[in-house]
């Protein structure tokens, strides 16, 4: 930032304001001489004594204010009592040198034009510069007027820097979050799918070859650096249908899986991967828990400006008291980082099962879906 005590020289605008104010002021002052004499004599020496008088403080305001932004008498604390004190003398004595000088130079022109003149002596002992004393005071005001707009005008200034740049930093720890929860799953998917794999080995070679094919695809995707954070609904129903094909192969025609979820739905944004943890989950704990055909089914609808998911199973249903595996721990905390507390999770015990609920807010990737209470107060889901 700029350091303007630096620079006393003003800028063209407040060199142009400065400019006009004293020109109205000349103006002022020569029309009351000219218009207000009523022997219609214009005094010429007194005019153009006026006329230096006052082109002098014009000359002088931006030194005044340049002055005032230097010295300020205002001191936040008490330790700098002696600074303060140290300012004060330096405007005083400065007050009274200006104005000792404009008064002298504006009586030594009118003396060479005719006018009278008054000596220095004379001039200090009559206090005849009281008058240049109260202009210099007023320029000073104004200059301790402009030092604080200015200061803070810059305060501002940084105010809107550093809420920039924590808004940035919020939301590239919010990316740094969601992305360690994707990588926490990553491994969690491979390691499941490698152990349904592995049950298959011995029984079914044709199918674990078809299985490992589809992995491959799979972790593809899965591994992708460069997958956002969000991607529409149609394009994670179809990395479920990859992972339904492996969970049939494992299962050997024991799994039963619908997904009925409207078209229109297809361009809803949803958090990539959030439906596999579960269905994983309801695939071991409950469709693998039965002894005939287990089935998962997954719906989706909209209700107003809410998205609805879920996954239900045909398993026992609920224990009385169950705890969040890795799975579904991370599907709550990536919620809760995308969308605050616009969002829900939770389990219901059905007659023949059980059912996981998915409340997020509906958005497709043309809208720009701010969670005002998202716990990193991010400007927007980081992408």
């Amino acid at each position: 930032m700029t350091d303007r005590s630096a620079f006393p020289v003003p800028s063209r605008l407040e060199g142009g304001l400065i400019v006009a104010f004293w020109a109205v002021v000349v103006l002022l002052s020569v029309g009351q001489s000219v218009l207000g004499d009523a022997s219609a004599e214009v005094h010429w020496g007194r005019t153009a004594a006026e006329l230096v008088e006052y082109s002098l403080w014009a000359l002088c305001t931006p030194l005044v204010f340049w002055f005032a932004e230097t010295c300020p008498v205002v001191a936040p604390t008490d330790t700098e009592r002696a600074t303060m004190l140290r300012h004060g003398l330096l405007h005083t004595a400065m007050a009274l040198t200006a104005a000792i000088a404009v008064d002298l130079t504006e009586d030594a022109v009118s003396a060479g034009l005719g006018g009278r003149s008054a000596g220095l002596v004379q001039a200090l002992s009559r206090f005849w510069f009281t008058d240049e004393l109260a202009v210099y005071l007023v320029i000073l005001m104004a200059g301790f007027a402009r030092s604080y707009y200015f200061q803070q005008k810059a305060r501002q200034e940084e105010a809107r820097r550093l809420e920039a740049q924590t808004e940035a930093l919020e939301a590239q720890l919010t990316e740094a979050r969601l992305e360690a929860l994707r990588m926490q799953l990553n491994p969690h998917f491979l390691f499941n799918t490698l152990h349904a794999i592995s049950t298959l080995v011995d029984r079914d070679p044709g199918g674990v070859r078809r299985m490992i094919a589809r992995l491959s695809e799979l972790l593809r995707h899965v591994l992708d650096e460069e997958a956002p954070q969000e991607v529409p609904l149609s394009e994670e129903l179809a990395f479920l249908d990859d992972y339904f094909e492996i969970q049939s192969i494992r299962f050997q025609g024991r799994l039963d899986t619908a997904v009925d979820v409207p078209p229109s739905l297809g361009d809803a944004q949803v958090p990539n991967l959030i439906l596999q943890p579960l269905v994983e989950n309801a695939i071991r704990h409950g469709a693998s828990q039965v002894r005939g055909v287990g089935r998962i089914a997954v719906r989706a609808h909209r209700d107003d400006e809410a998205l609805v998911l879920w996954v239900a199973d045909n398993g026992p249903g609920l224990p009385a008291a169950q705890e969040d595996g890795l799975g579904l721990r991370n599907v709550r905390a990536r919620l809760s980082e995308l969308y605050g507390d616009h969002q829900s999770l939770t389990l219901e015990s059905l007659d023949d099962g059980t059912r996981a609920v998915l409340r997020i807010p509906y958005h497709t990737s043309t809208d720009l879906y701010t969670a005002p209470g998202a716990a990193s107060s991010a400007p927007s889901i980081p992408r």
